[in-house]
């Protein structure tokens, strides 16, 4: 059996057709795929950054409540009439060289924050690096009139304003971007 010509242009056809319909599945789904990498990878980033946020707050209030601890104890010690022992001056004075340097992870969380357009979340996080500030200059050692009072409250304000920023991150975390 002879083949004709139309028998020939009707197979390059269907091949052609084949052909075409299997690329452009093939683009479709390369862009589909490429499109959900890429918002994978956002989002990966996304809570990445606020976990490092999170990270940076907590190395902050670590340092934070040990030098309260032992401002604490310089107070209860000097309403007895002696201050702390000498190594334990060391280590508060340690503690306020840490403290300073820690403010450089506040800034650093607080510029990622404003990166991922969350503002709540850093307002709060200069708020809470402002009071931990004042705590520093107005809470220290050798302010005769400091009280274990008023280090008991500066702590529970510590710990209300961590908190509140905290679920102000959880917040963000939760509704993603």
């Amino acid at each position: 059996m002879a083949t004709t010509a139309i028998e020939v242009i009707d197979t390059a056809v269907k091949i052609g057709l084949g052909g075409l319909i299997t690329l452009l599945g093939t683009i479709a789904v390369t862009k589909l795929n490429h499109g959900h990498e890429n918002k994978k990878e956002t989002n990966k980033r996304f809570y990445d950054a606020l976990e490092s946020v999170g990270a940076n707050i907590e190395e902050m209030t670590h340092v934070s409540l040990r030098y309260w601890a032992l401002i604490i104890e310089w107070a209860r010690n000097n309403q007895q009439g002696f201050g702390l022992t000498e190594k334990r001056q060391e280590e508060l004075e340690r503690t306020k060289i840490d403290m300073f340097d820690q403010f450089k992870n506040l800034t650093v969380a607080e510029s990622k924050l404003l990166l991922l357009d969350l503002d709540e979340p850093a307002t709060l996080l200069r708020e809470y690096g402002e009071f931990l500030k004042d705590l520093r200059r107005k809470y220290y050692d050798g302010k005769a009139s400091l009280t274990e009072e008023d280090m008991e409250l500066v702590r529970e304000q510590l710990l209300v304003k961590r908190e509140v920023l905290f679920k102000s991150l959880s917040e963000s975390y939760k509704k993603g971007l």
